[in-house]
């Protein structure tokens, strides 16, 4: 997931020709309508077993990013964030524990039907951290891409 969604737009220059089960289509369209994403397809999960169909895309003026699975179940849907968006809890965390790491992404993304988190990217020794925090401004865990 913390795949870099800035690029929705310009990604879709170089959109290729993929494969999108109808069914992934008609769910998008849905819940997006008049809005045609730039497709991938990726495996995902602790083996990469499961197939999933990405769909980056501008939505409310954010970039944004949904997973579905083959069967056409949303399984993600990320939007970024400005940074006065972010939870005051958040931005005091960020500050205490890495005040010198600028913020280079914030997503809001909801997993499922209700789990929302937000996503704080930074770079740490040249490598791309996310902490992830609740909506309410917890924190979580730390992931590396």
């Amino acid at each position: 997931m913390h795949t870099t969604i800035t690029n929705a737009q310009s990604t879709k220059e170089l959109k290729q020709e993929i494969s999108v089960p109808i069914i992934v289509l008609e769910k998008f369209t849905q819940n997006f309508p008049s809005i045609e994403p730039v497709w991938d397809i990726n495996y995902q999960g602790t083996y990469n077993q499961q197939l999933v169909y990405k769909g980056k895309f501008i939505y409310n003026n954010r970039s944004s990013l949904v997973v579905y699975d083959k069967d056409g179940n949303l399984l993600v849907f990320a939007a970024t964030v400005e940074k006065s968006e972010i939870p005051d809890k958040i931005i005091k965390y960020m500050a205490k524990n890495f005040p010198a790491f600028s913020i280079v992404e914030a997503l809001l993304v909801t997993r499922g039907t209700d789990e929302n988190t937000y996503e704080i990217a930074i770079y740490v020794n040249d490598q791309y951290v996310v902490k992830v925090f609740t909506k309410s401004g917890d924190f979580i865990k730390t992931t590396k891409t």
